[in-house]
């Protein structure tokens, strides 16, 4: 490939991507920027006990490591199913909005909350802040 051949193709990528960001902030002009608010994807950053605060991997959610999609309702599955037995604690963040999550496997209760619209990413980094 020649040089201006690559440089042509490395301009058009640019542009695509400008017109990818551009579509995207005029979608939804009020939620920040984030590569996952606008591939309809939900992303779970849950983490085990009251003190506990390191976001647990998805081996130990019983999911597939590629597993990068987590909803409310396929978490609600998930513990049904799976009989887990650790409490739960945190977030469940996408491009429909957020939740805060709250697992009891005592009494086998899940517990949801929506989250601010447009403060969902404030209340990860606050949350993911405090962790030790």
């Amino acid at each position: 490939m020649t040089s201006w051949a690559a440089t042509a193709l490395t301009a058009a990528a640019v542009a695509l991507l400008a017109v990818f960001v551009v579509w995207g902030a005029r979608i939804s002009p009020n939620r920040p920027f984030s590569w996952g608010m606008y591939s309809a994807s939900s992303k779970g950053y849950l983490w085990s006990g009251p003190d506990e605060r390191t976001v647990l991997p998805p081996h130990r959610l019983l999911i597939a490591p590629t597993g990068h999609y987590l909803t409310v309702l396929e978490l609600r599955n998930l513990l049904a199913d799976a009989g887990f037995d650790m409490p739960l604690h945190g977030l469940i963040i996408g491009s429909e909005g957020g939740w805060q999550v709250h697992y009891d496997p005592a009494r086998h209760r899940m517990r949801v909350a929506r989250l601010p619209a447009g403060q969902e990413l404030r209340v990860l980094a606050d949350a993911l802040r405090a962790a030790p």
